[in-house]
């Protein structure tokens, strides 16, 4: 008879049974929403990124700000995660479109909230032989929440708090297919981080088994004095919840293993 798997072979093949399984339902979901990427042949058909804007006033949507979100999103389709797709970078098409009209470009884009038949166009015709698809995002929401929770030991009668800071942002990504000059596939995205810190509000100075309500209001507004209530941790930079967001697209476009 032969021996039995270890346990951590089990757990292995059940994480890749699982993998599976969702990325089968990914490539479903772009054959349903997106059947020119799906059977696109994306190291071929390459993917130029045009850039990321900003719809949410409280971001600065400056020259700086969307270069940096722009290559962050080149850089996560890029990955070795997603079969180091190769990517046009923004960088890239604003060599190949001029400055100056790249921006206006993106000027637009945001204004508009799409691209016209003219300008998918002159896109067509500038990147030819260069990408089939080009890529356009616009950052929708930006919104930052603020949870804790309190746990305390029974044995040493300790408390601890944990405060968290979640920051969420939705982006919505609109690829454009440039062979027929149409929209192919418009998506929105969700991304979130964290950080998180745990305080100790164990009371420094113990209530006596006998006090009075005064004698305990007393000691609990010492305990308050001498310790404080903790502040929430600042919410995670932007970019942080931003490659989750891109991640989460990424994995739609990763080319299917070769038989």
């Amino acid at each position: 008879m032969g021996r039995s798997l270890p346990k951590q072979v089990g757990v292995f093949a059940l994480i890749s049974v699982l993998a599976l399984g969702l990325a089968c339902k990914e490539k479903e979901q772009l054959e349903r929403e997106a059947p020119a990427l799906a059977r696109a042949d994306l190291k071929v058909d390459r993917i130029a990124v045009a850039g990321v804007v900003s719809h949410v006033p409280a971001l600065t949507d400056s020259a700086e700000c969307r270069e940096r979100w722009s290559l962050l999103l080149g850089n996560e389709f890029g990955r070795y995660r997603f079969g180091k797709l190769p990517i046009v970078s923004y960088s890239e098409v604003g060599t190949i479109l001029g400055q100056g009209d790249h921006a206006m470009l993106l000027d637009r884009y945001r204004d508009e909230g799409g691209c016209d038949s003219l300008i998918l166009a002159e896109l067509h015709m500038a990147l030819e032989d260069k990408a089939r698809f080009i890529v356009f995002g616009s950052i929708q929401q930006d919104q930052t929440d603020r949870t804790e929770s309190e746990v305390e030991n029974e044995t040493t009668k300790s408390k601890t708090r944990t405060m968290k800071t979640t920051r969420i942002v939705e982006v919505r990504l609109r690829f454009y297919d440039l062979a027929n000059e149409q929209l192919a596939w418009d998506y929105v995205t969700v991304g979130q981080a964290s950080e998180s810190k745990d305080h100790d509000m164990s009371d420094i100075v113990e209530h006596g088994k006998d006090e009075g309500f005064f004698g305990g209001l007393l000691t609990s507004v010492v305990n308050s004095i001498l310790k404080p209530d903790p502040k929430f941790p600042p919410a995670p930079e932007l970019e942080e919840p931003l490659v989750v967001a891109f991640d989460n697209v990424g994995v739609f476009l990763k080319p299917k293993k070769k038989k």
